[in-house]
């Protein structure tokens, strides 16, 4: 018998005898009000157990849904009175919904449906791959309060600075202190305005070697409202090797070397004094002959950065043992500056130019990971069109390219339209040119090992979710060993990029742990479930807003069906009127009945 049949025979039961002993009482004044206030009380005792249900009738298209997601707010939805879904995650509160642990396999469960209402802060990438084909709504979230923007190195050498660059988005209406802590103590803070969106900048230098994880608190008086870490790995590493060859000294050459040498960068430095003629630095390195560019001697270096001119200028031998070490690892960094290509290296990046504006900042970002650097006082009008077999390192906010990398052989090919990276130093910058010119000299140096790069997706691992490994080696076809603390992964090959090879893990326990690439063992950092909480949900509303401008939309014809709704009569009435009705029983014992 199911419980609500159970609970109305016990009511019954009870009221029944209730009224046996009211009939049965010797004071019989007020009989007929102590009947209805024992019936209204056990009846509304009961409904407060098993609640009324009727059904209503709403005219609604049965090809559309509405999806609650992370940062959905309550009210905004309260008034809907459709069929509500939900992802696991969200928290409804008092909202009705039904939990989708699968979109993708709801959606295809359903395929009449064809549209979807997005409320929130939307959907991840792999989640949006998924809608393509169907007509979006996104009705989004205020922007969370928080560190929306972060980005900082994961390896450093022990001379460098640990540099913390980011956004906070302060949307309360007290001023916010940040504070990047390590080893136990405060080493940087700033401090965020009141109901303002704010860039900063924090940095350290560490002690110590190996693994380490900073903080960085965000404080409220005295209320603690963040604490994200920051993992980092210190080394003493042997910085790579450079060689520049330059048709002559222009002042971006000369910043550069500048740079290269009092980070301790071993450098090799030819300038062209006159035909066949030419001036060499060496810094942080033994001598070279370089009045002849040769295999033997690329050898020696990790990157050759060398202006277009120059490179055109070499005679056809040189540029072959040019392209011989790029084929066997060594990375290059080509200037461009005209809109014609000069050589067959260079050219592999196409380029088109519009007119500068004039007094124009150039507002620079990491393609990757969308971090931004400081307005560069430039006026560019040179770009560069990617293909699909080159990928953006360097773009303006805007979205055109200023610096590619392409694959060529074991090495890479880095094409650079941007002449005067110098004026950040000149108006004091130093950080975003040191930044810019260690992105590009990671991108294209040679690797020193088998292990090209290793790659996480997501950015912030976390506890209990699907995380991917990619892995560039540099010898392709061979099957690698991926273990993470001792557990065998299956990797899988690209089939486009025989090389690269990726495998799925569910990771067990946060903090650091070692995967092991072959016999190159390779630390990661696993996150807590609510580490970089407010920065998760605005890479979760840049990419649906992203996702939606890019959406071809699909006009769907409105059908309206008489769909049917159970709604449920409101527990709070039956609760009155019980509480009123014990209140006059009580009452009516008490004073009345003397």
């Amino acid at each position: 018998m199911e419980f609500k049949y159970i609970a109305i025979l016990a009511g019954l039961l009870l009221m029944a005898f209730l009224l046996y002993k009211e009939v049965r009482r010797a004071n019989r004044a007020r009989l007929i009000w102590r009947i209805l206030a024992n019936i209204v009380a056990m009846g509304c005792f009961v409904l407060l157990i098993v609640p009324i249900r009727y059904e209503t009738h709403l005219k609604q298209n049965p090809d559309e849904i509405i999806l609650l997601t992370d940062g959905t707010n309550p009210d905004s939805v309260a008034k809907l009175k459709e069929k509500k879904y939900a992802l696991p995650s969200v928290d409804l509160k008092n909202e009705k919904a039904i939990i989708l642990s699968d979109l993708s396999y709801f959606l295809k469960s359903k395929p009449n449906i064809r549209k979807l209402n997005i409320y929130g802060y939307g959907l991840s990438k792999v989640e949006l791959e998924n809608l393509k084909d169907y007509q979006v709504n996104f009705h989004p979230s205020i922007s969370p309060n928080g560190i929306v923007v972060a980005t900082w190195p994961a390896k450093l050498k022990t001379s460098e600075v640990l540099n913390v660059q980011g956004t906070y988005q302060n949307t309360s209406n007290q001023a916010v202190k940040l504070v990047l802590k390590g080893l136990g103590k405060a080493v940087d803070s700033t401090t965020v305005e009141a109901e303002s969106s704010k860039s900063f900048s924090l940095k350290t230098h560490p002690k110590q070697l190996g693994k380490a994880v900073y903080e960085i608190i965000a404080l409220q008086k005295n209320d603690t409202l963040a604490k994200e870490p920051l993992p980092v790995q210190v080394g003493d590493q042997t910085p790579m090797k450079v060689l520049i060859l330059a048709s002559f000294p222009d002042f971006e050459y000369k910043f550069l070397k500048n740079w290269l040498y009092e980070n301790q960068y071993p450098l090799a430095f030819r300038s062209q004094i006159s035909k066949n003629k030419y001036a060499s630095d060496f810094l942080n390195l033994d001598s070279v002959n370089l009045n002849q560019i040769s295999t033997s001697a690329l050898k020696k270096f990790d990157i050759l950065i060398i202006d277009e001119e120059e490179l055109a200028a070499l005679s056809s031998g040189e540029r072959s043992s040019i392209n011989i070490a790029i084929n066997n690892g060594m990375g290059l960094l080509i200037r461009v500056t005209d809109s014609k290509a000069l050589t067959t290296l260079s050219g592999k990046s196409n380029r088109f130019e519009i007119p500068p504006l004039k007094g124009k900042k150039l507002n620079l970002m990491l393609a990757e990971d969308h971090f931004k650097f400081s307005p560069l006082q430039i006026e560019q009008g040179l770009f560069l069109k990617t293909n699909q077999n080159e990928q953006p390192v360097i773009a303006d906010v805007s979205g055109k390219t200023l610096v590619t990398s392409t694959i060529n052989g074991y090495g890479k090919i880095l094409v650079s339209a941007l002449s005067s990276t110098y004026n950040w130093i000149l108006s004091g910058e130093k950080t975003d040119y040191a930044a810019y010119w260690s992105k590009l000299l990671a991108s294209a140096a040679r690797k020193r090992n088998d292990i090209q790069s290793v790659n996480i997706i997501p950015q912030f691992p976390v506890v209990n979710q699907k995380t991917r490994i990619i892995t560039d080696l540099s010898a392709a076809g061979k099957l690698p060993i991926l273990k993470v603390d001792d557990v065998q992964l299956s990797p899988r090959q690209n089939m486009e990029l025989p090389f690269q090879w990726d495998a799925l893990y569910w990771p067990q326990k946060s903090g650091w742990t070692n995967l092991q690439v072959n016999q190159t063992i390779e630390p990661i950092y696993i996150y807590r479930k609510n580490d970089w909480q407010a920065l998760k949900y605005q890479q979760t509303l840049n990419d649906t807003h992203q996702f939606i401008q890019n959406l071809s939309q699909i006009d769907t014809k409105t059908q309206l069906a008489d769909i049917v709704l159970t709604e449920e009569v409101s527990i709070w009435w039956f609760f009155a009127a019980f509480l009123f009705a014990a209140a006059f029983l009580w009452y009516e014992a008490r004073i009345l009945a003397f």
